[in-house]
């Protein structure tokens, strides 16, 4: 299966939010101490660097003059 790095990076981020928003790992184990606040500040970063991405790739194919 292909997958691009945008879609990699959200489905990242999806997970992430998942388990911060349950208190709970995919897996259904509860997130042990300050995980659910990890997990909701790296879905933040993650987010930020999907958006920056993609603000590069814009960049890259703009014409030049």
């Amino acid at each position: 299966m292909d997958i691009d790095l945008d879609t990699a990076l959200q489905a990242a981020v999806n997970i992430l939010r998942d388990s911060a928003e349950s208190g709970c790992m995919p897996s259904g184990e509860p997130l042990p101490g300050r995980a659910t606040e990890l997990h909701r500040e790296a879905a933040r970063h993650l987010e930020e660097l999907r958006h920056e991405l993609a603000v590069l790739a814009q960049l890259r194919q703009a014409p030049r003059d």
